[in-house]
């Protein structure tokens, strides 16, 4: 997108109202260091194609000071190549993916800050992670047998 249109739109009274009210929901503080002295800036957590500023549902935005916001830009593309690259690692399908991303999905927004910690812990304990997997092909046997069954009877 053109930043200077869209620096423009950042000046209707639509997000500033928007705005106003994520800076209000997040007490005037940093949710990432809590600081409340610096100048605040509301972060999208994600872009959504062809949405204006002001149509994003506020679980999408939070507030950041100045610096963590800056470095929410520098670094997040290496961490989310570095999480790819953890679950692939895994190895994870396609349609495993595409499970991990529901159940992110269904944390919607300001899920429990220890949920990174959770997920970390389940990745990398390989007791907990092959009980998962043992869990995994278990299912996915019962699922086959059903399948096959279903198949003979039908």
């Amino acid at each position: 997108m053109d930043r200077t249109k869209y620096s423009e739109k950042l000046k209707d009274p639509r997000w500033q109202k928007l705005r106003l009210e994520i800076f209000e929901r997040d007490e005037w503080c940093c949710q990432r260091c809590f600081d409340s002295q610096s100048t605040l800036a509301v972060h999208h957590f994600r872009y959504i194609p062809g949405a204006e500023p002001w149509d994003y549902p506020p679980e999408l935005l939070t507030t950041l000071c100045e610096e963590c916001h800056g470095e929410e830009y520098e670094m997040m593309p290496g961490a989310i190549r570095e999480l790819v690259e953890q679950i692939k690692g895994k190895g994870f399908f396609y349609d495993q993916i595409k499970e991990i991303a529901r159940g992110f999905n269904q944390l919607r927004g300001n899920g429990p800050p220890y949920i990174s910690s959770v997920i970390e812990y389940f990745l990398s304990n390989d007791e907990v992670f092959d009980m998962i997997q043992e869990r995994y092909f278990a299912e996915l046997h019962e699922k086959l047998e059903a399948k096959n069954a279903k198949n003979k009877n039908g």
